[in-house]
Order: C-alpha cells, then structure tokens, then sequence
C-alpha cells in the first residue's frame, strides 16, 4: 500500500514538470552483454539496464542489494542469494553449489566464493544488465533462471583522477580512489581503482560483549590494460584482488529490533579472491571479428562460528574452510551485415570446490541427555564443461526479424566426499558402543564421476513498427546433473539435469525521450531436482529430480526524461511460482510456492537535477510477502524501503557533496525466521534488515 501511494504522489509531479517543458533527449539503451551484438530493440529477452549513476552512487550499498526490487528481482536474507522470476540462484529446496543464475562481471563468469570475497564491486561502474529467463543457449550452466551482467569503465586515452571519501552511521567509512592515464602515444591505456569500504554494524553480542558482531569489511583492487595492436585490433588484460570480512547477519532477541545475539563464540568470515581475465579482439574483415576470452579465479574462504548457538560451551566452535578455482576458456566469431548477425562461439571451463567443516554434533544418548560428536566433513567437486553454440539473427524484410540459437553442451562431473565422526566423552561400554556403531556406519570416504550432455536450442520471432517492437520466443534452461551423497546410507546416487520450457511475449518502446519494456512469460519446470530428507537423521538426506512446477508472470519498465532536469524508472513485476508434482516422503508440497518469490515487485528511481549545483535523487522499492521455506511455514513480510539523497556540485574546485538516507522511513522487518533445535535447546535465529543510515560522501576529480 506504501508504495501505491508513493507512485500517486508522484506521477501528478511528473505530469506537471511535462506540461512545463517539451521532452528532451534521453541516451539510448545499450546493451553490452549480447554476445551476438543485438541491439535493445532487437532482444526479445526482459532486461533492465542501471546506468552509472544510479549503480555507483554513495546511497547504494557496495552489494548485490543494489538490484533488489527490480521488476522480479529480490536479494534474499541478507545477501546470501538472490531470486529471478521467483527461482532462487542456490536452488528452491536445497544448495547443490551448481547454481540456477549466473553473475559475470566484465565478462568473467562468478563463483559463489569470488562473490563472497565482494567481486560485485560497485565503484566504477559502467552499467549493470539483468537479463530475466533462460540464457542458457549463450551462457550455458548456471543461467536457467536468468544473468546478471556487470560492465566497470574501461581504460580511456584521458588522463583522470578522481576519488571518493564518505562517513555514515555505524561508523561506515568508505574510501575510494581511480586514476587513468595513457602511453605510447595512447596506443596502452590503463585505468586502476581501488576501493574501501566498512562499517560496525549494527548487531551486538551480548554475552562477548562485542559492539561490532555484524561488522563488514571489504577491499577491491582493479587493474586494468588495454593495448590497441591497430585501429580495430586490441588486447585487454584485466586482473582483479578482493579481500572480505564479515560478522554474523542474524539477530535473537526476543525483541528482533534490539538487534542483539547471545553466543559465546563470536561470528567471523574472511574471504579473499584473485582473478584475471585476457581478451584479444580483431577485426577480420568489415564483416568479420573475432573474440577470445581465457580467465582463472582462486578463492579462499575462513569461517569461524558458534556451534550451538547459546552463550554455553556446549557444541564448542565451529569452524570452516572453502576454496575453489575457475579457469575459462571462450572463443566468439561474429559476422554482421546489412540483414544477418551471427556468433559462432566456443566454451570450456574447468572448476574445483573444496568444503571442509568441522564441528560438534550433540548426539542424542537418552531423552535429555546429549554428548559432543566430534565431527569433519570435507566435499570436493569437479566440473569440466565443453560446449559449441550458435546464434543466428536474420532481419528478412525491413520490418521483420528471426533469431535462431542451439548449444551443445558436454558436462562431467566428479564428486568426492569424506566424513569422519568420533565419541569424545566415555559414556560407559553399552552406550560407547552403540553410538562407535552408529558413527562407524556414517563415516568413510565416497566418490563417483558422471557426465551428460544436452541441447538448448532458442528461436525468437520479432516484428518492428517504427518506435514499437513484438516479440514471441521460446527459450530452454537448464542445470547440469550431478551426484548425490547419502551418508546414512552409505551411497552416491546420481541425478539428471533439470530443464526448463519458457514461452515469452514481449513489447518494447523507444522514443528519444522514453523507452517502455515489457514482458509475459510461461515456464514449464520438468525433472527438477530437490533436496529431500529421507529420515529424521541429519545425514539421510539425498538430490534427486522428484518435482515438476511452473512459473508464470509479467515485468513491465519505463524509463522517461520527460523534461531536461527530470528523469524516472519505474519497473513492476508479478511472479506465480507453483510446485506441480513434488512429495518427500510424508510431505506433499504439490501447490506450494517456491520459497524467496514474492508476487510482487516494484521499484521507482527519479532523480531531479534542480540546477547546475543541486541534484536530488529518490529510489522506492516494494517486496510482496514471501515464503522463506519450501513447506510454505515460513512467512516474509511484505516490505517497503524509501532511500534518498541530495548532492551540492562545487564545480569551481572539481567536487562535490553527498548527503543521503538509506531506509528514510527506518522501516522494521523481520524477513528471515528460523528456530533450531540443537542438544535440546531450542535457538531462534532472525534476520532483519538494515535499520536507517545516514552518510556523507566527498567526491573529486581532475
């Protein structure tokens, strides 16, 4: 309801300034992530594209929260993952580290872990693109749900330096610096940036009695080169360091809004990622260019965290350690003319995780009565993918336009799992020997290969008239399949891929002073694989491909300049997500929605440039209620967020000022609940979101 009444209050400004003025020009929609160089108008796909200065601006947090509340698009507990058109990127029942949306940045593909290690850096942004629907026929695994697309500025010919120093509460400080410059009589250009960015946080652990629980830290160094070989020829080398920590996210108070846990072991995550990427491009003749891409990521991730989640020592300290590699490898040859665009590409990654924990387990001994469980579990995952794909537009007559795609896919996967488990107190010879019997049959090493193989094929169908565009598409999805560990029984079991049938109408619109985009889709959801639980026992749970669902809804976005100092997005969007078939056991969740897929959406930007020194900036956003678990039993509220800021240009010294407030109506949400029962104790953990900050942000440049 907030938000309806935010767009009535605002539509009848907007409507006022446009009687004032005649429309101006606004800059034309790019796109850059399209591998087969087809324009905004020519993509039968839902995008929203977020300029610069919208994505790299003081009130934004250095985080994928950015995005949250574009048309369905919602970032989920805290940033711990994200959802497109209501499919969750870590899967609607369970984390099976092959995800169901991909993130690349500067055309890098992007680990969970690199993402963790804050790879979604902010600073220096060109343009961030978020592609809704399958774009599995170009992006291959990972991409059924959707892409997001990250692009930083590029080296330029200019000499440029700039830099940004800003405070906000809960003592975030942030510091960021850029400088760019050009050799060789500007045939090497380079451009580096660097970024800092942290704060306290606002949560408090009581019994450690530590002020800074929540705490965030993050560091961002980007070095990148261009070196042109001739007028159309160029090499471009990009290497990138991360380094993040972080505390805990969650609250236990009985009043969520104290903001405050209980543990005796205080939360703490350190991640860092090193990755680089080189591309060559050359120009073959007026029709021809060719594109090469070769990248590698190493990632590294500590975490230390209580085990029980209680003040007592009870399970002790829980500890874990993640590491992965990426290596890539894609070839793109490219063909355009007056009436064809085609890409011919070529794709090979090679990718290892590593996940090693240990901790206590409290093994149940009588009703009552727990004993610590000491426990390591430690996974390793290898993928090899290899894949040939084409994409082919052909423009048939001055009006009319085909695009045809196909990708095959070869995926292997090997999986290898170790589990060790051990009695730490002497509970005499019966007791000791019925639980060494139970850890026995649950401990040892597993491991297994598998391959499979798919094609995706796409077709799209689009008619222009004039400033308006139709299209009609079909599209695949899918995940690669994999290998399941059981524990408790002592087997790997082996899934299929999961795949997904989208149909989609589209309307886009595009004037100089305006773009409208919209989007109806259907998806039909087969083979889908879920995480069930067999038994009662934690380690008797299982992958398969045991559901069917459909997704269905719309995305609408209009981006207007109605007059020179004005100019607004407003998006929208409207998810129905439904188990079809699905039964674990003695549950049924056949009608269920997935969890992390609210109905709607929405999300206003306007920013008003006042005259040559003031600019003020608004951004709305509106998250429907949700559910937070696959049962439908956990509810997310409906939640309304209002941020804001003003900015004084003092162009006389090459500066200015940010003033802003992030959540300006301190709205309270509990959007995450979930209670656990460890050794008998029953521990609440909640996850709210960020209550209001305030900030001030300094920026120069020369």
């Amino acid at each position: 309801m907030k938000s309806i009444v935010f767009i009535l209050l605002l539509i009848p400004t907007v409507g006022r300034a446009q009687e004032e003025s005649q429309p101006s020009q606004i800059e034309s929609i790019q796109v850059q992530g399209h591998k087969e160089n087809k324009t905004y108008q020519e993509s039968a796909e839902s995008i929203s594209v977020l300029k610069s200065n919208e994505v790299d601006a003081p009130v934004q947090k250095e985080s994928l929260q950015v995005i949250n509340a574009s048309p369905n698009v919602t970032v989920n507990k805290n940033d711990d993952s994200f959802s497109i058109r209501g499919i969750n990127n870590t899967g609607v029942t369970g984390f099976q580290k092959d995800n169901l949306s991909s993130v690349l940045i500067d055309n890098v593909f992007q680990t969970d872990l690199a993402i963790k290690a804050g790879s979604f850096e902010l600073w220096d942004t060109d343009q961030l693109e978020l592609y809704r629907g399958p774009q599995s026929t170009t992006q291959g695994v990972n991409s059924l749900a959707g892409s997001i697309l990250l692009f930083h500025n590029k080296p330029t010919a200019d000499n440029e330096v700039m830099g940004r120093l800003g405070y906000g509460s809960y003592n975030r400080l942030n510091l960021s610096l850029l400088g760019n410059t050009a050799w060789l009589e500007g045939a090497l250009k380079g451009r580096i940036s660097y970024n800092h960015d942290q704060d306290d946080g606002f949560i408090k652990n009581l019994a450690t009695n530590n002020s800074k629980w929540g705490k965030k830290s993050k560091k961002a160094l980007t070095l990148d080169l261009v070196y042109d070989l001739n007028a159309t020829d160029f090499l471009r080398w990009n290497s990138k360091l991360f380094q993040n920590e972080t505390g805990g996210n969650y609250v236990q108070s009985s009043n969520p809004f104290d903001y405050e846990v209980d543990e005796d072991v205080d939360s703490d995550s350190k991640t860092t990622n090193q990755q680089t990427s080189l591309t060559y491009s050359k120009q073959i003749n007026e029709s021809w260019r060719n594109e090469a891409v070769v990248a590698f990521s190493l990632a590294h991730n500590d975490e230390t965290s209580d085990a029980d989640g209680t003040r007592n020592p009870t399970a002790g300290v829980r500890t874990e350690e993640h590491q992965d590699r990426f290596v890539s490898f894609e070839n793109l040859l490219k063909y355009q003319s007056g009436s064809v665009k085609n890409v011919l590409g070529f794709h090979a990654h090679d990718y290892y995780l590593n996940d090693r924990a240990h901790f206590n387990i409290l093994y149940p001994v009588s009703a009552g009565v727990y004993t610590p469980v000491d426990s390591t579990q430690e996974t390793e995952k290898y993928r090899t993918v290899f894949a040939l794909f084409d994409s082919y537009l052909w423009k048939f007559t001055s009006t009319q336009s085909l695009n045809l795609g196909l990708r095959y896919e070869y995926v292997k996967n090997k999986y290898g799992a170790t589990v060790t488990a051990k009695r730490t107190q002497n509970l005499g010879g019966g007791v000791n020997a019925a639980i060494d019997n139970y850890l026995n049959s649950v401990s040892g090493s597993y491991e297994d290969t598998n391959d499979n193989s798919i094609l995706l094929p796409k077709a799209a169908y689009t008619v222009t008239n004039g400033a308006h565009s139709y299209s009609g598409s079909y599209s695949e999805g899918y995940r690669t399949g994999g290998l399941s560990i059981n524990r408790k029984r002592a087997k790997v079991d082996s899934y299929d891929p999961e795949k997904t049938s989208n149909y989609e109408l589209s309307y886009k619109w595009s004037e100089s002073f305006g773009t409208l985009s919209s989007n109806v889709f259907y998806t039909d959801w087969k083979d889908q694989q879920v995480q069930i639980q067999l038994s009662n026992d934690i380690f008797d749970t299982q992958v398969v491909n045991a559901a069917s669902s459909e997704v269905y809804g719309a995305e609408v976005e209009l981006q207007m300049q109605p007059v020179s100092r004005h100019q607004f997005t407003v998006g929208a969007g409207y998810v129905k997500t439904r188990f079809k078939d699905f039964v674990s056991g003695s549950k049924d969740y056949s009608g269920n929605e997935f969890p992390f897929a609210p109905n709607w959406t929405g999300k206003i930007h306007y920013l008003y440039h006042v005259n040559s020194e003031w600019t003020a900036t608004s951004t709305v956003r509106y998250l429907g209620t949700s559910y937070g678990n696959a049962e439908n039993t956990l509810d997310s509220p409906e939640q309304f967020y209002w941020d804001a800021s003003v900015q004084y240009a003092m162009n006389a010294w090459n500066m200015g000022i940010d003033f802003y407030v992030r959540n300006l109506l301190n709205s309270q949400y509990v959007i995450y609940d979930r209670t656990s029962s460890i050794g008998g104790q029953t521990v609440n953990y909640k996850q709210v979101n960020s209550p209001q900050e305030l900030g001030v942000t300094l920026s120069w440049y020369l």
